[in-house]
């Protein structure tokens, strides 16, 4: 009677062992990886979808769906906020698939993707000025803005591209204006000019312009250099008749632009006060 209980036991700890050993998944076909991948998509789900496509990429590089997914992949981590991946798939996906019918929407989402880049949750939750940091990221968007308007005039994608390219124009003249009024607070007049002139002859028919052309009428005389100063005067007045940086006298005036004689003020904090 003993002997029977204890092979009962040990027939049952054998039963209840196998029941949780794990079953093995089975292997999903290509077709049955991708469907998964669409219903993650539907669902919002993007970085789940991400995770199937870099299996469906790993398990099937050149299988039917290889084209599709790196297109979902594309647009799954530019929702995930993960731009810079999207950038590095964007730029593999055109080596790779140069005659794809879908090139112009790539080369779009890769000019999205640098275009928020640089956009952190702060830039989300509040306004901020952008001209005053680096804009690198931009300059690598209007490039591909460029490209695709160049290539694929009549894209759907085309109109809002150049309108990214005219505000990406503005601020990037903005940027440069930022730096001449850096360096001209310093008394760093020539690096103001230089700068200035950027605007001018780099970023024409942007808003920037008539402030660049007063920044270097009021640097050139501070250089004694008046004939260029008077120069400049004359372009911003042509030009811009009604601007808000000549006074009544005809002299640029800046309401920012340092005094010539520097407080002890100033010098200690560094032209910060």
């Amino acid at each position: 009677m003993r002997i029977y209980t204890v092979f009962l036991l040990i027939a049952a700890l054998f039963v209840t062992g196998c029941s949780n050993k794990p079953r093995e998944r089975p292997e999903r076909t290509e077709a049955e990886l991708y469907q998964t991948v669409r219903t993650q998509l539907d669902r919002n789900n993007f970085l789940s979808a991400i995770d199937e496509l870099r299996e469906l990429e790993a398990r099937f590089p050149y299988g039917d769906f290889a084209e599709q997914a790196q297109l979902d992949l594309i647009y799954s981590q530019y929702r995930a906020l993960d731009y810079p991946a999207a950038v590095a798939t964007a730029t593999r996906f055109m080596r790779n698939f140069p005659a794809n019918e879908h090139l112009d929407y790539v080369i779009y989402m890769k000019g999205l993707a640098n275009y928020n880049m640089e956009r952190g949750l702060f830039d989300r939750l509040m306004r901020t000025d952008r001209a005053a940091r680096d804009l690198s990221s931009w300059r690598d968007a209007f490039r591909d803005f460029h490209e695709l308007v160049n290539r694929y005039p009549d894209s759907e994608y085309a109109p809002d591209a150049r309108a990214r390219m005219v505000y990406i124009r503005n601020q990037l003249a903005a940027y440069e204006l930022h730096v001449a009024r850096y360096y001209a607070r310093r008394g760093a007049h020539v690096a103001a000019v230089n700068r200035a002139q950027q605007v001018v002859i780099h970023f024409q028919e942007t808003p920037s312009v008539p402030e660049a052309l007063a920044i270097m009428s009021r640097a050139y005389r501070s250089l004694g250099e008046q004939e260029l100063s008077e120069r400049s005067l004359a372009v911003l007045n042509h030009n811009w008749p009604d601007n808000e940086f000549v006074n009544s006298r005809g002299r640029v005036e800046l309401s920012w632009w340092p005094r010539d004689e520097r407080t002890w003020l100033s010098l200690i904090t560094f032209d910060l006060l």
